[in-house]
């Protein structure tokens, strides 16, 4: 079938309409797409680049060729072999999108490039694959294949390499905080957190989630900062997903010496009062220190509040 802008009698506009409504009341976001805009692309063809729906305020959707079509099918009854699994990818490519569309406008221009549009991606691709199961029976999707005759839900992301560098991301932020082995709903409630935030800002809000960032003066937090961007970039151009997770280690160690230059000195003692006496505890590393601040946030809710870990 034809690929380009499609018309307004084909069926994956509906379907597609269903998925934005999904996912919008799921996130409480208003999703920033206008109703009408859904190209087919080529099946070899590249999706539209990730910096310029960071930049659009109404942002198409998109799919592949034969992931459009085997909807295309399903909408006039008509579906054959393979059809149920490019639908459930067809469905799953549409979640991601709609979830990175529920993310704000960003307000640096200048300052949005690449990094933050592979993090981006990989964010949308991990909210899908920890809720599409559950959004199915919302979308018109249902109506073609009932949840329950569909064998398996997995999705490896529109962007596979930033999906697995995301998760990798979250898994060792998730051990930072607690120790813990990061589950479903430290992925669920990490990615939704961190997809309502401005673009740029989010690898700021991501080291403000590891102990000990509050006490870091500012030149600090933004080598560390640095460190989280150039490795999760690094994890997503060589296809790598440990190096996501060790660039949050190292932006993790370069914390630990000046919180211990701060706890040994003599001359906080009156501020480690006062810290100790905010938090209920000591101002070790992972030891009674809530969650940091950066940039022009003041307030986070609290990891409990989030969901984030166990």
């Amino acid at each position: 079938m034809a690929t380009g802008l499609v018309r307004n009698d084909d069926p994956c506009l509906p379907w597609a309409d269903s998925i934005v409504e999904a996912v919008s009341e799921t996130t409480d976001r208003f999703i920033r797409w206008r109703g009408i805009d859904f190209v087919v692309r080529a099946n070899d063809r590249a999706p539209m680049h990730a910096v310029d729906a960071l930049r659009s305020n109404d942002s198409p959707l998109s799919l592949p060729e034969n992931l459009a079509d085997a909807v295309r099918r399903y909408g006039v009854g008509q579906p054959v072999p393979g059809d149920r699994e490019r639908l459930v990818q067809a469905t799953a490519h549409t979640t991601s999108q709609a979830a990175a569309l529920s993310s704000p406008l960003f307000d640096n221009i200048g300052g949005i490039h690449q990094q933050e549009a592979d993090l981006d991606d990989g964010l949308a691709d991990v909210w899908t694959q920890e809720r599409l199961s559950q959004l199915w029976s919302k979308t018109d999707s249902a109506q073609f294949v009932p949840a329950e005759d569909v064998p398996d839900f997995a999705f490896a992301g529109r962007n596979p390499a930033a999906a697995a560098a995301a998760r990798a991301l979250m898994t060792e932020i998730v051990r930072q905080q607690g120790d813990t082995p990061a589950g479903p709903e430290d992925y669920a409630a990490l990615s939704d957190w961190l997809i309502s935030i401005k673009p740029e800002e989010r690898y700021g809000e991501i080291l403000s989630l590891l102990p000990g960032t509050d006490e870091l003066p500012p030149r600090d937090l933004l080598r560390a900062e640095a460190t989280l961007r150039n490795g999760f970039t690094e994890a997503v151009t060589r296809n790598d997903p440990s190096l996501a997770a060790t660039a949050v280690q190292a932006a993790s160690e370069k914390i630990d010496p000046q919180l211990r230059r701060l706890v040994e000195d003599s001359a906080m003692a009156p501020a480690r009062g006062a810290i100790a006496a905010q938090t209920g505890g000591g101002v070790g590393v992972g030891v009674g220190v809530g969650v940091g601040t950066t940039g022009p946030s003041t307030t986070h809710p609290s990891r409990d509040q989030r969901g984030i870990g166990s």
